[in-house]
């Protein structure tokens, strides 16, 4: 008896060690996952369109790319309404602020409206990334794959030294003529999505993305007011998406000219 429950120990011992051992292997497995919704969405998507070129190389089924794309299409619907949204939030936030307590000569314009969400795609199965990490994992076991297949697929562990998610542009402001002027390094990043509060109540509001690094701000003052302090933050763009982390604000004291 004492012989059997022994053996049985042993044999429940191994089985944790394998289980402990599977579950480390599944996470250096999934390290070149971002840390973030907005960073999975750009693998993700850099991924699918990839996999299209290696398919038939790597032994991947056409039903596998279909499944593939229907998720890619899902998470980058939801990403984008959730950023749709919480922009809108923003918006509406500094609108109430300031109906509840007029500042100085400011006045409100229309109320912000929150626009109408798009045609959604399909809804997928939960476990996204459960399945897409399955499916990398045997792509990389393939007779056919090559370390260069995994890089551009994004399923190697980085050797850049940039880290997305902690991407921050660092603004700076200077006066031009009386007009900000707004300089920031772009360094790995596609474009500059670039905000602005001009205390009308309609809280931080996109001046655009730009590709290159400055901007200069030729907004004139309404005739009601001949000083004014305007806010300026931005955040990375790559592959049409925002990523790493807002910059902190700056803010400019402007006055009519």
């Amino acid at each position: 008896m004492a012989q059997g429950l022994e053996s049985y120990h042993c044999h429940f011992e191994r089985s944790r060690e394998a289980t402990i051992e599977t579950k480390i292997e599944i996470m250096a497995e999934a390290k070149y996952l971002p840390s973030t919704d907005a960073g999975k969405a750009i693998w993700l998507n850099n991924f699918t369109i990839k996999l299209n070129t290696y398919a038939t190389l790597l032994g991947v089924s056409t039903n596998e790319l279909s499944n593939l794309q229907k998720d890619n299409a899902a998470y980058q619907y939801v990403i984008n309404l959730l950023e749709q949204y919480r922009q809108s939030i923003l918006n509406l936030t500094g609108y109430k602020n300031m109906m509840k307590h007029a500042v100085g000569q400011q006045h409100l314009g229309t109320i912000p409206l929150i626009a109408p969400a798009p045609t959604p795609p399909p809804a997928v199965p939960e476990g996204i990334f459960d399945r897409v990490t399955k499916l990398a994992s045997r792509i990389k076991v393939s007779l056919n794959y090559t370390t260069n297949i995994g890089n551009d697929l994004g399923i190697t562990s980085s050797t850049s030294d940039v880290d997305i998610d902690s991407m921050q542009p660092k603004l700076h402001i200077t006066l031009n003529v009386g007009k900000p002027h707004i300089k920031w390094t772009k360094g790995k990043a596609d474009a500059t999505a670039l905000y602005v509060d001009r205390n009308d109540g309609l809280g931080f509001v996109l001046m655009g993305r730009f590709t290159r690094s400055e901007y200069l701000d030729t907004t004139v003052l309404p005739e009601n007011k001949r000083y004014e302090e305007w806010h300026y933050k931005a955040i990375f763009v790559i592959a049409d998406k925002l990523v790493g982390l807002y910059s902190k604000i700056m803010s400019v004291d402007v006055k009519r000219v």
